[in-house]
């Protein structure tokens, strides 16, 4: 089952520790949904979803300053003695110092963060179903085409990566080359990405390793980012048009099979009657030619 670590969505969220004496190390999140826990705050801890990060909202802490401290301190109890993962209050409300000393007792990290609660539970909501999302890994080549992704696919040796360079070298953009990890965020949205090992590399065949976003700039590789600049995942969204009865069938190029033989594949474009223009295959022509050139003039 995927988990992600507690110090994962603290570096993410750039949320602030309250309990700084509580270790992090061997804390994880299983689960990509929150939970407010405005009636486990009035007693009613019945179907109580322990496994999800508990948030605090302006709602919650008002109810909590209006109680009596014998019934908050007993709340505090029962609350943490669940084994929550952690608990995090948002605009920046602190907590109370019984809570901070029960936390630190029972082993359970305290967090604050200065977003308004309804915006950090959609930020924290949406980024832990990109990273706990069901993963596969499929070897290919996935390639930003006109804002597409476009998943490269064919046995060794029969020229993806040489395409897909081709293809940067006209102005589109690379996400992972060899090997495409591919989460299922949604029942209808998938999310390529690239290793960490292999991310903005690409291996030509008599060449070696080539750095895709050092010979062609950042332009040339997809960097996806959210508007408030906190998202770095590199990365690619598509949608599927159909689903098969084993898996979600992607917009793929899959390349036949020759014994013996490197097929590299060019491609030129030609205008049509819309503004957007369109692909047309055209007569192989290796690429591995240009990259050398440019690569021998880099070097020099």
């Amino acid at each position: 089952m995927s988990k992600i670590e507690i110090q994962k969505i603290v570096e993410k969220m750039n949320l602030k520790n309250l309990t700084p004496d509580v270790g992090l190390a061997d804390k994880y999140v299983e689960v990509p949904d929150i939970n407010r826990p405005a009636l486990q705050l009035t007693g009613f801890f019945d179907h109580f979803d322990a496994e999800r990060v508990q948030i605090i909202g302006y709602v919650e802490y008002t109810f909590l300053e209006q109680m009596d401290e014998a019934t908050k301190i007993k709340v505090y109890e029962t609350l943490l003695a669940y084994k929550i993962p952690c608990i995090i209050f948002c605009r920046a409300l602190k907590p109370d110092q019984e809570l901070l000393e029960k936390a630190q007792e029972l082993d359970v990290p305290i967090f604050s963060t200065e977003m308004k609660t309804s915006a950090f539970t959609a930020e924290l909501i949406r980024w832990l179903n990109v990273q706990l999302a069901p993963c596969i890994s499929i070897h290919g080549v996935l390639v930003d085409v006109y804002g597409v992704g476009v998943m490269i696919m064919g046995e060794s040796g029969i020229g993806k990566s040489e395409a897909a360079l081709e293809l940067v070298r006209r102005g589109h953009r690379l996400v992972s080359d060899d090997v495409v990890e591919i989460r299922k965020v949604s029942d209808d949205t998938l999310v390529g990405t690239a290793p960490d090992v292999t991310k903005h590399f690409i291996e030509l065949r008599g060449i070696g390793i080539v750095d895709v976003k050092m010979l062609y700039g950042v332009q040339s590789v997809r960097e996806t980012q959210t508007g408030t600049g906190r998202r770095n995942t590199t990365g690619l969204v598509w949608r599927s048009s159909t689903q098969s009865s084993s898996a979600t069938r992607l917009s793929a190029i899959s390349f036949p099979s020759v014994p013996g033989v490197t097929s590299p594949s060019s491609w030129r474009r030609r205008p049509s009657t819309t503004d957007r223009r369109r692909w047309a295959i055209t007569r192989r022509r290796s690429c591995t030619k240009g990259c050398r050139g440019t690569w021998q003039r880099n070097r020099k």
